[in-house]
């Protein structure tokens, strides 16, 4: 199993208002790099396309209230994969964020894979920060 782990952000925003962003996938649209396309989402599930290389879905699975959000690949992925949330209190009412993305890669697919995995995470994070960011 390889991990992928992003940068741990403190986010201008209470845990619970983090939480219930994460916790509804229409708003991972946001989330996501330009070059995604076929998004698709509901509260609870979403499958978008990363053209030449693979259709994806995934679904929220358990929800730890203002702390975890665990999500797992659905359906017919190239690889199985989960992604956590993961969200702490911090004083003066903000929180920190952390993404973590575990797959099963071969030793070929994680050659090609992990820098393009490793970054997604990494932007995953930094777009919380972008939109939890006090507005000055």
């Amino acid at each position: 199993m390889a991990k992928f782990q992003s940068e741990r952000v403190q986010l201008d925003a209470p845990e619970q208002e983090v939480f219930e962003f994460l916790s509804d996938f229409r708003n991972f649209k946001d989330l996501m790099p330009p070059q995604i396309v076929n998004w698709k989402a509901d509260e609870q599930s979403c499958s978008f396309t990363i053209p030449s290389m693979a259709d994806l879905s995934m679904r929220m699975v358990k929800k730890i209230p203002h702390r975890n959000i665990h999500i797992v690949a659905e359906g017919n992925n190239p690889i199985e994969y989960t992604l956590d949330c993961f969200i702490e209190p911090d004083i003066e009412g903000k929180s920190f964020a952390e993404i973590v993305f575990d797959a099963e890669l071969n030793p070929f697919l994680s050659m090609v894979a992990s820098r393009p995995l490793q970054n997604l995470v990494n932007m995953l994070a930094k777009k919380l920060l972008e939109i939890f960011s006090k507005k000055s």
